[in-house]
């Protein structure tokens, strides 16, 4: 009785063994002179479509890479962080399929932060913010499709200025017009007077 029930083991052993385990991605840690990287790549579900406007974020022989309409290696998938020589935080944001997603953030050496984008499919697509070496914003508004779209506003020392753009280019304001000028009725004319002719002598 114990031996078949020790070959059935071994054959169930082997055929585990000689299955593919699963990829659980993995983390990766680079140093680049002045930066430090440490990305997560997750195992991807299926192959993305390349989409020719969008770049694409990627591991391959011990570098990080960055190619438009492609890539060669395993696109970064998960969280991505870069750090200063000092440890502090540089850049920050998430990776889905080698494109930017969501808020991204980067910050001066100091640890004060810079600006703030919203990605989707790796195109600017939403709210930002940038900020001035104190901290301090100075401009805010929306992207769409990496171009800036409704109210943008910059903020100065005592005041804020707001300018509407569409589909990248700032509309120009519309001259305010009086109500009583669009009525010919009310609309003022110059007073005209009489002037004498100067007399003529003979």
């Amino acid at each position: 009785m114990k031996i078949p029930a020790l070959i059935f083991s071994l054959l169930i052993g082997f055929t585990s063994f000689g299955q593919k385990l699963p990829d659980i991605g993995i983390n990766v840690r680079i140093n680049e002179g002045d930066k430090t990287i440490v990305a997560e790549i997750r195992p991807v579900n299926s192959t993305p479509s390349m989409e020719p406007a969008s770049t694409y974020y990627w591991y391959g022989s011990g570098l990080i890479h960055h190619t438009q309409g492609g890539y060669s290696g395993r696109l970064l998938n998960g969280a991505y962080n870069e750090y200063y020589l000092n440890k502090n935080l540089k850049e920050q944001g998430l990776f889905n399929k080698g494109l930017k997603t969501g808020i991204w953030k980067a910050w001066n050496e100091t640890g004060v932060l810079r600006q703030l984008f919203t990605y989707r499919t790796g195109i600017k697509s939403g709210a930002f913010s940038l900020y001035d070496e104190t901290g301090r914003l100075t401009q805010s508004g929306n992207y769409d499709n990496n171009e800036l779209n409704g109210k943008i506003t910059s903020f100065h020392k005592d005041s804020a200025t707001v300018v509407i753009y569409k589909n990248g280019s700032a509309i120009p304001k519309k001259q305010p017009s009086k109500f009583w000028d669009k009525l010919n009725i009310f609309k003022r004319h110059p007073k005209t007077t009489n002037i004498a002719k100067p007399k003529v002598n003979p």
